[in-house]
């Protein structure tokens, strides 16, 4: 069986990108260039794919991926453009991105972030790239106990929800299964990791809220704010309720267990977005 992973690469100009795409091919990648939308969704339909790269205006990457979102609830996307700031950053990754690149980010730190989003898929264990491991440091293999309540720690779990598939799946009692995109699935681990399971509107951290016009605390509100609700929104579509509630004056709680799988290791270093 042929375990090379493939890429839908949307790059708006058959000779755009020509380095990164040389080497996401030396590292073990089949990389599918498609210069318009209209040709990856056509690919898209008629073959398999995990990995999509979209390269280009931001007007054009954010419509795209909150289609493929919908398309494709588990594919990994990685947007390549311009950001002129953090705001455009997380206006990408709400609508689907997984994570942000610059146009000049190198074929390898593309290729990383592949592998780390490859992770998540359900059931199936990331394509062992000999060329790429070759190239990054020897990293643990094992880390201490995590304090939080695992779904083995003997806890009953017939009213509890559960993050599985390595963090990236949220499984609602009944059974249905949320799909989760990075941010998603760093708010509920942050969730899973608190005591009281309750969060500040302020705790959620995304890379991008550095700089901008307002202030830092009311752009990370605002960024929770609207990540919750989309999440209700998908919860709601699988008709079930999101038992996360507003705490007044002060943040969110998750208020029904949260179980998370034992092989979800690391909360602080699981995402795929390079910072």
């Amino acid at each position: 069986m042929n375990t090379t992973p493939d890429v839908l690469f949307l790059t708006g100009d058959e000779t755009a990108y020509p380095v990164q795409i040389s080497e996401l091919t030396h590292l073990g990648f089949r990389v599918h260039r498609h210069a318009s939308l209209a040709e990856l969704y056509v690919h898209l339909s008629q073959q398999a794919a995990s990995l999509i790269a979209l390269a280009g205006p931001l007007s054009i990457i954010d419509i795209a991926a909150a289609q493929l979102r919908v398309m494709r609830p588990t594919v990994g996307i990685v947007a390549l453009s311009q950001f002129p700031d953090s705001d455009s950053r997380v206006r990408t990754l709400l609508s689907g991105a997984d994570a942000c690149l610059d146009t000049y980010t190198s074929g390898l730190e593309l290729a990383a972030v592949f592998q780390s989003l490859m992770r998540r898929l359900p059931g199936n264990a990331p394509a062992k790239l000999p060329e790429l491991e070759s190239q990054t440091a020897a990293v643990p293999t094992s880390l201490p106990d995590a304090p939080h309540q695992t779904a083995e720690s003997g806890s009953s779990s017939s009213s509890a929800w559960r993050l599985t598939s390595k963090g990236w799946a949220l499984m609602a009692p009944t059974g249905q299964t949320l799909s989760l995109t990075t941010a998603e699935r760093s708010l509920l681990l942050r969730f899973a990791h608190e005591p009281d399971k309750r969060i500040s509107r302020d705790a959620q951290n995304p890379e991008t809220l550095a700089v901008g016009e307002t202030s830092e605390s009311e752009r990370r509100g605002r960024f929770i704010d609207v990540m919750i609700s989309r999440m209700r929104r998908k919860a709601a579509a699988q008709r079930v309720r999101l038992p996360i509630k507003a705490v007044h004056g002060w943040g969110y709680m998750f208020t029904a267990d949260l179980l998370v799988d034992t092989d979800i290791l690391d909360m602080d270093h699981s995402t795929a977005e390079p910072s």
